[in-house]
């Protein structure tokens, strides 16, 4: 899989002007970015098997936290939009309460997201340039073109191998599936159903596990006897999801991870770097 010096190296420059200046009450669609493009970073690592060098290894130890930190502010405000759909259909003063609750905890998850960004601003930024460099000298090199191919083939054999799709392994599948796919997004010759077909699969899980966290969010926050209606609803909400989620995740194994399917990906792949 032939990567396009530019895909790969974006990441790393959107960090880093992410990183300076990242502001101590960030809006959702800025947290959104800052996650994504940590995840992004990660995957071109792995796709590039630059996790061997000892600069990359820091630079993933100096954005790990920050992306961890994100993540949990990213929750907050995904749970709070769906408290507040649920609440367009069924008013409540237990749904209130829940949003109510739920923006508390998105106010302390980004105070961390501040103050983990100002400890770790000066270090990441410094590892993101001297990536960016080292990326772009390995590209350079012909020969290197064939390291992009090697990361996604694995995932993908690793996909087709799978066990059958549970709720107890379907949010790492989703974990796998995202991976994947950000790695096929570094290369311009990357099958773009296969990219988009992997796009809506992470949605759909996605949608189910923001569900689930939420419910156990509202077992916590909400009385089992008064409130016990919404919590029901947010309950068979979830369940719904969840069937969704499945057959969407094993439609896409089926077309795309059936050893079959693998193998015909795998000489695809071997066809673009050539």
């Amino acid at each position: 899989m032939k990567l396009q010096t530019d895909n790969v190296e974006k990441p790393f420059e959107k960090l880093r002007k992410q990183l300076n200046g990242f502001p101590s009450n960030p809006r959702p669609e800025e947290v959104h970015s800052l996650r994504t493009q940590s995840r992004r970073l990660e995957a071109t690592v792995a796709a590039l098997v630059l996790d061997r060098e000892k600069k990359s290894r820091r630079l993933i130890k100096a954005i790990t936290p920050v992306r961890k930190a994100a993540g949990k502010v990213r929750d907050m405000d995904v749970l709070i939009a769906d408290v507040l759909a649920l609440s367009q259909r069924h008013r409540s003063d237990a749904l209130v309460r829940l949003v109510e609750h739920l923006a508390k905890m998105r106010v302390k998850s980004a105070r961390k997201l501040s103050d983990m960004v100002s400890a770790q601003q000066r270090e990441a930024r410094k590892r993101l340039k001297q990536s960016s460099k080292l990326i772009r000298k390995k590209l350079e090199n012909e020969s290197e073109t064939m390291s992009g191919e090697a990361a996604p083939q694995i995932l993908m054999t690793e996909l087709s191998h799978w066990p059958k799709l549970d709720v107890r392994n379907l949010h790492l599948f989703r974990i796998r599936i995202k991976e994947l796919r950000y790695m096929l997004q570094l290369s311009p010759q990357a099958d773009g159903k296969l990219v988009d077909a992997l796009g809506d699969v992470k949605d759909a899980i996605g949608d189910w596990h923001d569900w689930v966290e939420l419910l156990k969010i509202a077992r916590k926050v909400l009385d089992s006897r008064s409130d016990s209606e919404v919590r029901q609803r947010i309950d068979e909400t979830g369940r719904g999801k969840l069937q969704r989620a499945l057959t969407a995740a094993n439609q896409l194994r089926e077309r795309y991870f059936s050893e079959t399917s693998v193998r015909w990906s795998g000489k695809r792949v071997l066809q673009m770097v050539s």
